[in-house]
């Protein structure tokens, strides 16, 4: 019996066991017929004292005080969250958690998961903060049972919930918002909510940003600096929302939502290489239709259905590339259909229990040519969890299914794959007086290599093994709330591990890479933070903080180099603190940013050393009523210092920045 059978097995016992004794305790006790629905207890702004794993989120005021301009400037201040930003606003950006990839965190919009079967990953930069209502970052298992199973399946789930307008009867708001910044940056957004009818808001919004990106940065030569322009860093994006938000009956809500987004940049040159003569160009176009549904048939059940239709469109131009054409002009489309269902009961008033199953298809076409493969994927996931929550004992338990169907136009497909996933948590208030919960949990990852990984040309190997890892914690949260504050501090111990890590290796020729299943990677660390935010008065302080340590190894091979060194790009120690004040008079925030140093290669050599950096902001803002108008004022400096740091080696971040903002809401 597998290892992983014999947890299933304990899970299940433990689980049967618990079923019981609830069902006893609910017989003897007096019969209740109202649903009881729900409820999460939330502390302070980014912890949930009663989540059985570490569960962060940002609402607006924390976004606002952060200077976000995207989802991923936010993201910074998450503790245990490593963002790989590429520069600028244009730069790809990622997010990953205790040293597993940003593929191992999954992303879901409204509550709907996005995918990338080309790469695996998704750009958060395209998400704007401007519109954006809140984020939930969670490390491990999830409290909420009302959860898809493709989102359950990973380690890490990233939750962006969009504006929801709450509108009074017979109304409509109309709002405009225009940004200018450094470097020639230009935002501007314009939005409508209408009160269609009485149980329908229909919201539509639009957003455009570009800049040139021309920021100077220093480039050290063999000891000699120079200053220098970043060229070829223009960006243009436009992004296009239409959104319905019906009540169909008491017990019966539906969202409906249209996406688009535009996007025309320049990739800038590594500046090892001192190329700004560089042009090449990068085109992306995604859009989708995604609709929800959630209902109450009995007084014990919610369904939740989840629908969606997505389409993305990529073009890469390099017209500096010597072959036969003079230049490489890649285009890849890719195709998906996603249909999702979960079913909710409570079984009794402290146990619930649900079924998920979600349903993906997704299809790709680089259309580059005959000679390729276009693979096409079936992905079904299926998920069976149950909770028991009672005034002190907070207990998920969740077993996770995949299995894909693949095929290819030309060639041969990779096999299908096959996996099952137990993940447990619990959560246990040791002193309620003092608000004190102590949590751990185990969970279990599973990731399948993309469509770049088996059929890209040349590298890409069809005999590619999923990347499977697991992570353990262990931690303590202190939530406490009254009606003037809310204070919360938490930390937590982790442990994970990662095997048949799929990288890049050179191949029989050296010139030519292939991808392999080479990797493993342990990680062990710590997440920590303190928030407290006052609730009343004319002055209201609040201060977020947060500390990581990470020791990410590498363990793939024991006679390598890289055997123990610390994985690239992942700093030991990093922290940020955010703090602000709201007043009727003026509001005020002040952010920091620190990182260690860190290494750009697993062979952790001194030329591969990346300094330790820190970046300081600050914001102003005041919100003013003329008439019928309401007018938000607000400037920023964004790293204040002028510091200059890389957190991709040869990719400079800006230095000092300055923005004004504008709003106007009707």
């Amino acid at each position: 019996m597998t290892s992983v059978y014999k947890k299933c097995l304990t899970i299940a016992c433990a689980l049967c066991l618990l079923f019981f004794e609830v069902q006893g305790k609910a017989l003897s006790d007096t019969v209740r017929t109202e649903v009881i629905q729900e409820v999460t207890v939330y502390g302070a702004r980014g912890s949930d004292v009663s989540s059985v794993s570490t569960a962060k989120s940002a609402d607006r005021k924390l976004m606002e005080a952060a200077s976000a301009l995207q989802i991923s400037d936010v993201l910074k201040y998450f503790s245990g969250a490593t963002v790989k930003d590429y520069g600028g606003i244009g730069g790809l950006k990622t997010v990953s958690v205790r040293g597993l990839g940003a593929t191992h965190t999954a992303v879901a919009y409204d509550g709907v998961i996005i995918t990338d079967n080309q790469t695996g990953q998704i750009d958060l930069g395209r998400f704007s903060a401007s519109r954006t209502e809140s984020v939930r970052l969670v490390s491990g298992p999830d409290n909420d049972l009302l959860q898809t199973a493709a989102m359950a399946a990973q380690a890490a789930a990233l939750t962006v919930n969009s504006y929801r307008p709450r509108l009074e009867t017979g109304k409509a708001q109309c709002n405009a918002e225009v940004k200018y910044g450094s470097f020639n940056t230009v935002s501007a957004l314009a939005g409508v909510d209408l009160l269609a009818s009485r149980n329908n808001t229909l919201s539509l919004q639009t957003e455009w940003l570009k800049t040139d990106g021309d920021y100077p940065y220093i480039q050290d030569n063999a000891g000699n600096s120079q200053r220098k322009i970043r060229d070829n860093s223009n960006v243009r994006r436009l992004r296009a929302e239409a959104a319905l938000f019906s009540t169909l009956t008491d017990n019966t809500e539906l969202s409906v939502r249209g996406y688009w987004f535009l996007s025309e940049q320049g990739l800038p040159a590594n500046i090892l290489y001192n190329d700004n003569a560089a042009r090449e160009h990068l085109w992306n176009r995604n859009g989708f239709a995604q609709a929800s549904l959630k209902t109450y048939p009995a007084k014990r059940m919610t369904l939740l259905f989840n629908a969606k239709y997505g389409e993305s469109y990529t073009r890469y131009l390099n017209p500096g590339v010597n072959n036969s054409m003079g230049k490489l002009d890649n285009r890849y489309n890719e195709q998906e259909g996603y249909l999702s269902g979960v079913l909710l009961y409570r079984l009794a008033e402290r146990l619930s229990a649900s079924v998920a199953a979600d349903g993906r298809y997704s299809r790709f076409d680089n259309g580059n040519g005959d000679e390729q493969a276009r693979p096409a994927r079936l992905t079904l996931n299926s998920s069976f969890a149950v909770k028991y929550a009672s005034e002190r004992v907070v207990l998920t338990a969740r077993l996770n299914h995949v299995v894909t169907a693949e095929k290819t136009l030309l060639n041969e497909a990779t096999r299908n794959y096959n996996n099952l996933s137990p993940v447990i948590g619990v959560n246990w208030t040791a002193l309620p007086a003092a608000g004190l919960h102590l949590r751990a949990s185990y969970s279990t990852t599973y990731r399948l290599p993309t469509f770049n990984d088996l059929y890209f040309e040349q590298i890409g190997r069809r005999d590619l093994r999923p990347e499977k890892g697991s992570v353990k914690s262990i931690g303590a949260v202190i939530g406490h709330e009254t009606e003037k504050l809310a204070i919360s501090l938490y930390a937590d111990l982790f442990d994970s591990s990662l095997t048949d890590r799929i990288m890049a290796v050179p191949g029989k020729n050296t010139a030519v890479w292939m991808m392999k299943n080479i990797g493993c990677v342990v990680t062990h660390g710590v997440e920590s933070g303190l928030e407290i935010e006052s609730a009343s008065g004319k002055i209201r302080p609040a201060v977020n903080l947060s500390y990581t340590y990470q020791r990410s190894m590498d363990k793939s091979d024991k006679t390598s180099y890289t055997w123990n060194h610390q994985l690239p790009y992942t700093p030991r120690h990093s922290a940020s603190a955010v703090v602000w004040v709201v007043s009727k008079w003026l509001n005020i925030s002040a952010n920091w940013l620190y990182s260690g140093e860190y290494f750009s290669n697993s062979y952790n050599g001194p030329e591969y050393r990346m300094p330790a950096y820190y970046e300081i902001g600050c914001s102003l803002w005041r919100e003013f009523n003329l008439r019928d108008y309401t007018f938000t004022v607000q400037s920023e400096c964004i790293n204040l210092t002028d510091s200059r740091y890389e957190l991709v080696r040869n990719y400079p971040m800006p230095g000092r920045q300055f923005r004004l903002k504008l709003k106007i809401a009707l």
